[in-house]
């Protein structure tokens, strides 16, 4: 048998071995092309991946998974002993913390030194060991440089303890309530602010999230860019008062961005008209506006702010009470904006929900995700959507209207006497009878001319899940006729449409598709033969109500998609 100190010179001599080939590895790694990049280069590189996980995570994760979709960016680590060192001499890298276990936030914590802190995490109750090591970070306050807290209301309470020293690098904190429970109503804890603006100074952005919140509660800086309150329908009578919100938001002259949900004092139920504004609130770097509230909690706000050109807006109102108020202002306000280019209208199921969409730019139609600049959503009865397309004037130099016409009156008229410039037209599904009678008006001119059609510059039509005849083409005339016969009506008022595009559309064989070839220079037709049973006509005919002024909740219009292309 060998004896124990043979065994212990044996293993000796493998140590030494295996450091040596460890050693060796390490200098033929030296040799690749990728190890030839700078340290202080390849710190930035992990920097950034760490960064592009930590932005990734949000406030809506799982603790339960939380720690393998973060912190796998860990494992550039453990390519080789260079990039080890690097990463642990990188305090930046760490300073990067989603509250997960203590054993994990505990070494990130330690590694990242003194570099500045971003944290975020996600605490399911007030004793959450996430809680403790929340509370075990917010002691270093003078490294915080980012904060996303998500949790049950009563944890913030003491999340900025009066004793804490000032956060003196402190830009962005949000604070989000994901309990299911109602929030607290003490009126000492509505009254008490969850933080003071002396310990936030350099504060820039600011959530906060179905909180119970009161606008006279808080002191926000004026250098605040970016405010986001969203508040709880169960909590609105405690906002404070229309006045008090307007006083904040008139110091904050730096806002670039600006989102209240149901965080806007509301206004009696019994109010028909808005009061006129005693004051006039300007934010000259306001590149966004988000509202979202009642039509006319909306409007009453909207009333009281001057919008410059260049600012995003997007208003989503719920109840039809105060909706001719917002169309109203909402149409003034637009109408002193930069003209809109491309528009696109659509409405909720039977006759819901009025959803506008505008950009000031061309918009490439096979774009599912442009972003929006212009965006309402209210419920409007016919009349008021023909307010606000054809007297507001907000339409005046659009060129591309896409439209979603199944089952909805337009009032075409009116649409298209909004639209002078329109050159392209995209409807999806059946746009009815008036549609052709509209287009195919005629308008007045000038003294001694002979009259001309409307949209005299439109030279594109697409028509999508459009029913160009009847199942049998026993209803002469038939929608492919009366189409037809307005193609033919433009080419003779030296009008011609010069595209035409079918895209899915039902019951329309490729006879009929040769007609309009010999009309319009250019069809495109997928080639898609589709049509329907006399058994589908008599169901749809078993429904014939008026869904045009139907007063529909909000959450009525929960899933319409207004991206019908």
């Amino acid at each position: 048998m060998f004896s124990s100190a043979s065994r212990k010179a044996l293993e000796d001599d493998i140590a030494v071995h295996e450091k040596a080939i460890i050693e060796l590895k390490g200098r033929l790694n030296t040799m690749t092309d990728i190890a030839r990049l700078p340290p202080e280069l390849l710190s930035e590189i992990f920097l950034h991946l760490a960064e592009l996980s930590y932005n990734d995570i949000g406030l809506s994760f799982r603790p339960s998974y939380v720690c393998a979709r973060f912190y796998a960016w860990v494992s550039v680590t453990h390519v080789c002993r260079s990039w080890r060192t690097i990463a642990l001499n990188t305090p930046r890298l760490w300073g990067h913390i989603v509250l997960t276990r203590s054993s994990i936030v505990n070494d990130v914590l330690t590694r990242s030194k003194k570099a500045p802190l971003r944290v975020t995490g996600y605490i399911s109750s007030p004793h959450d060991e996430r809680a403790k090591l929340l509370k075990n970070i917010m002691q270093e306050s003078s490294r915080l440089k980012e904060l996303h807290v998500a949790g049950p209301a009563s944890m913030f309470r003491d999340l900025f303890p009066t004793s804490m020293e000032p956060a003196n690098i402190l830009e962005t904190v949000v604070l989000s309530d994901y309990s299911h429970t109602s929030p607290f109503y003490n009126a000492s804890d509505i009254n008490q602010p969850i933080f003071r603006q002396e310990q936030l100074p350099r504060m820039r952005e600011l959530e906060i999230r179905r909180l119970v919140f009161r606008w006279d509660s808080y002191a926000l800086s004026p250098r605040i860019t970016r405010l986001v309150i969203n508040g709880r329908l169960d909590s609105q009578a405690l906002l404070g008062t229309f006045d008090t919100l307007l006083s904040t938001l008139q110091k904050m002259h730096n806002l670039e961005y600006l989102e209240l949900e149901d965080a806007i004092p509301r206004l009696p139920d019994t109010t028909k008209t808005l009061p006129s504004p005693a004051r006039t609130l300007s934010f000259p770097r306001l590149q966004r506006l988000v509202l979202i509230g009642t039509s006319l909690d909306c409007g009453n706000l909207l009333n009281h702010i001057s919008l410059h050109s260049g600012v995003h807006s997007k208003v989503v109102c719920r109840g039809i009470n105060g909706s001719q108020e917002l169309i109203r202002i909402f149409g003034a306000h637009v109408s002193r904006l930069e003209p809109l280019v491309t528009v696109q209208l659509s409405r909720g199921a039977y006759g819901g929900k009025l959803h506008v969409r505008g950009w000031r730019a061309l918009v490439d139609p096979n774009d599912t995700n442009p972003t929006i600049e212009l965006q309402v959503d209210a419920l409007a009865c016919s009349s008021l959507a023909s307010y606000l397309v054809r007297d507001s004037k907000m339409f005046t130099r659009v060129r591309v209207l896409r439209v979603d016409a199944e089952d909805h009156d337009w009032r075409w008229k009116d649409v298209f006497a909004g639209m002078p410039d329109l050159e392209e037209l995209a409807i999806s599904g059946d746009p009815q009878d008036q549609f052709i009678t509209a287009v195919s008006a005629t308008r007045k001119t000038k003294r001694h001319n002979p009259p001309s059609l409307v949209l005299p510059s439109l030279r594109m039509l697409r028509l999508t899940h459009t029913r160009l005849c009847s199942p049998d083409y026993d209803q002469p005339p038939e929608f492919i006729d009366k189409l037809e016969d307005w193609l033919m009506m433009r080419c003779n008022y030296n009008m011609p449409i010069d595209e035409l595009h079918l895209t899915c559309c039902v019951n329309i064989t490729e006879d009929d598709v040769e007609r309009l070839i010999e009309i319009v220079p250019y069809v495109k037709w997928d080639g898609i033969v589709e049509f329907e049973s006399e058994e589908e006509d008599e169901e749809e005919e078993d429904y014939p109500y008026g869904y045009d002024d139907y007063d529909y909740d909000y959450y009525d219009d929960l899933y319409d998609d207004p991206w019908f292309f």
